[in-house]
């Protein structure tokens, strides 16, 4: 039952990162000017946030909305896209890759993330938003390992069919479909 309203409060957050992500999509399509060239996307990831690896504990998940989205956005295109043969462990693996905030190989499921994560903080440098600290991504980052592990399933991909249910808008809502959910895809 526990799990259960941890999952509860997961996707009440999830949900309203959601929503300010697609008011946050409006108007970056109404503002062409936020294009990225290939130059922005060559820029070291590091550079792009403050040097302070102090971690923050998450208590809202939508307060780091915009970091959670390019991350997840990111796998799911992976999974679909590229590598139907991606699972939950695959994730994670590529999650602890990010932690040191180097470059990734080219094509891996690491490079796709650390490329939408670039995208994402050089959009908000343009729109004049603060600064993410070092610490904020790696605590998201950290975050995202331990839920990536909460999601488990017999079939590897749990945590992979949760976030494709999430951007597809099949997020159970009720109590009774939380519980139906779980017992179909992580039991």
């Amino acid at each position: 039952m526990q799990q259960i309203l941890q999952l509860d409060a997961q996707f009440d957050a999830e949900f309203e990162r959601f929503k300010i992500f697609l008011e946050e999509v409006q108007f970056l399509l109404v503002n062409k000017k936020d294009e990225l060239t290939e130059e922005d996307l060559n820029i070291p990831l590091r550079e792009l946030v403050i040097n302070d690896r102090r971690r923050v504990r998450i208590r809202d998940m939508s307060d780091y909305w915009d970091i959670f989205f390019a991350i997840e956005r990111a796998i799911l295109a992976y999974w679909e896209d590229y590598c139907t043969a991606l699972k939950d462990r695959d994730v994670i693996k590529s999650l602890y890759s990010l932690l040191d905030f180097g470059e990734q190989e080219e094509g891996t499921l690491a490079s796709w993330i650390a490329e939408s994560l670039k995208a994402m903080l050089i959009l908000r440098k343009r729109t004049g938003k603060k600064d993410y600290k070092l610490g904020e991504v790696l605590s998201c980052i950290s975050l995202l390992i331990s839920l990536v592990r909460t999601h488990r399933s017999s079939d590897g991909i749990g945590y992979l069919k949760w976030i494709k249910n999430f951007f597809e808008g099949k997020m159970p809502l009720t109590m009774d479909e939380i519980i139906d959910y779980i017992r179909k895809n992580e039991m």
